[in-house]
This record gives structure tokens, C-alpha cells and sequence, in this order.
């Protein structure tokens, strides 16, 4: 009996420390699965929450046709397939610019939804569109294109010719695509040369397209890894009427909280200018907004 007296002290200590440690344990499984959850949140509001508003315009502008065309897909498919936007403007002055605009975004069209991780065969698609025009055609007519996916939070974008895709991010606009035009390899050559680029904005043929949708084997410029999209950007995807009438600088003073309402300020913008020489104008319009649901 006293041996068993003086291990109950012994007892009450092992049976403390158990209960200190289980504590701690509990304590320390509740903090874990506290921070888990505030991530999954976390994850949750940035890849479920967000939500994509698009309005467009295309207008004809003071040319005697419409060369411009247009896809968007439909955005009730947006969480499943994502979204696939195009616009191509058909060469003006070139007899079969308008037709070739419209087969390229029926193209598009008939091939979405495209894969968003297959960049590389994408762009080997639209190469060979370009190769198929090229048979079709004999260079008698061309067109631009510029195209966007958009899955999640991420988007990946293809240019071929002097479209624009412009992101605006914090009031800041870009244009994310180089034009391949004349004036780009002006404007490389006069750098490496160190001498002022003023002149290749004056040259007659700066304007003139170096590639275009109806040449063969075309540089596809396309990017290899998705670039992140946040809540409060606009992308903009449009032909160059737009751009030649609102400088890039200026757009963002035309940007509402709704896309319905910059691509209207926007089309009345080019239209105020009442330049004689109005291009036809395109543009399709993405606000990404934090899902309020």
C-alpha cells in the first residue's frame, strides 16, 4: 500500500505533462488548419471569384466597306472553356481583305474552344490558316489578327500584323504585341545605329506590314508562358483604327467601370475626331472584376 502512495505522485505528474502536450498538440492543429483554410480562401477568391464583363463595337469609319471582323466566345462558357476573343482587319486597299478577315475568325471560330496549355499548336494552327489563305489567295488580299485567351486568372494572347492587344493596369496602358510593320524594323535599326528614330514615324512606308494572315509561313508572335491578370485590368484587343484615332496615352482617360461603357466612350472617341480618312474601327472590350456573388 505505501509503495503504491508514493507512485501516485509520480502518476499525477506523467498524467499533467500528458495533458500539457495534448493541449499543445490541439492548440498547434487548430492554427494549422486555421492558416489552410485562409489560404483555400485565399486561392479560392483569386482563381473562382473573378469576373469577366466584354462589350464591343465595329464600325466602318469613312471607308466605302467593312474589312474588319470579330469573334468572342460565349462567356455563359467561360468557367468551363474559358474565353477566346479575335479581331482581324482585312488589308484595305487589297480586293479580298474583308473576305479573308471573316474566314480567319470563323477559323477561330470553328476551332474553340482551343486548348489554353497548347500555345505552341495553337500557333502552329494559325500558321497554317495563313499558308491555306496564301494557296487560296496568292497574296491578292491579307489581314491582321489578334486573339486572347483567358482561363482563370491568367491570359494568353497571338499576333499576327499591326493589331493591338492593350492591357491597362493601374491607369497604365501597353500594348502588349509588337506591330509587325515597317516601322518597328526602322525603329530597331536606328537604335542599334544609336541615331534619332524621328524619322521612321515620317517615312511613307512605315506603315506598310512586313506579315500579315495570307503570307506563307508568317511569324506568329505568341506567348510561351500565361501572363497573370488582376482584379481592376482592361484588355482591350482592336484593329488599328482604333489606336491611329485615340492615342495609346489617351485611352485610359476613356475607361468606365462597366465594359459596355469603355467600349462606348471609346467608339465615340474615334468618332469626335471626324478624321476624313477614318480606318474601319474595332474593338473588343474585357473588364475583370472581383465576382460580387
Amino acid at each position: 500500500m505505501e509503495s503504491r502512495l508514493n507512485d501516485l505522485p509520480q502518476l499525477q505528474g506523467v498524467v499533467i505533462i500528458a495533458l500539457v502536450l495534448l493541449v499543445l498538440a490541439v492548440t498547434a492543429f487548430i492554427g494549422i488548419a486555421v492558416v489552410y483554410a485562409r489560404k483555400r480562401k485565399s486561392s479560392r477568391n483569386d482563381d473562382s471569384d473573378l469576373s469577366i464583363d466584354c462589350a464591343y463595337f465595329i464600325e466602318v469609319g469613312n471607308r466605302p466597306s467593312q474589312q474588319d471582323s470579330l469573334f468572342v466566345s460565349p462567356l455563359d462558357d467561360y468557367r468551363k472553356f474559358g474565353i477566346t476573343a479575335v479581331v482581324a482587319d482585312g488589308m484595305g486597299g487589297m480586293e479580298y481583305g474583308g473576305e479573308i478577315s471573316e474566314k480567319i475568325v470563323k477559323h477561330i471560330e470553328q476551332m474553340s474552344p482551343l486548348s489554353f496549355f497548347a500555345t505552341e499548336q495553337n500557333s502552329d494552327e494559325i500558321r497554317r490558316l495563313s499558308n491555306s489563305l496564301y494557296d487560296e489567295y496568292k497574296l491578292s488580299g491579307g489581314s491582321t489578327l489578334a486573339m486572347i485567351q483567358i482561363t482563370g486568372h491568367f491570359m494568353n494572347y497571338y499576333s499576327v500584323g499591326d493589331s493591338d492587344i492593350i492591357l491597362i493596369r493601374g491607369g497604365n496602358p501597353t500594348i502588349l504585341n509588337p506591330r509587325q510593320n515597317y516601322m518597328t524594323l526602322l525603329i530597331k535599326s536606328l537604335c542599334r545605329n544609336n541615331k534619332q528614330t524621328q524619322t521612321a514615324y515620317t517615312n511613307s512606308k512605315s506603315r506598310a506590314l512586313i506579315d500579315f494572315m495570307g503570307n506563307q509561313n508568317p511569324h506568329v508572335i505568341y506567348t510561351k508562358k500565361p501572363m497573370r491578370i488582376f482584379d481592376g485590368d482592361v484588355i482591350i484587343v482592336s484593329s488599328d483604327g482604333l489606336t491611329d484615332a485615340v492615342s495609346l496615352r489617351h485611352i485610359p482617360n476613356y475607361i468606365k467601370d462597366r465594359a459596355a461603357g469603355t467600349a462606348a466612350a471609346l467608339k465615340r472617341a474615334v468618332a469626335a475626331r471626324n478624321r476624313p480618312k477614318q480606318d474601319n474601327y474595332t474593338a473588343i472590350v474585357f473588364s475583370v472584376k472581383r465576382s460580387l456573388l
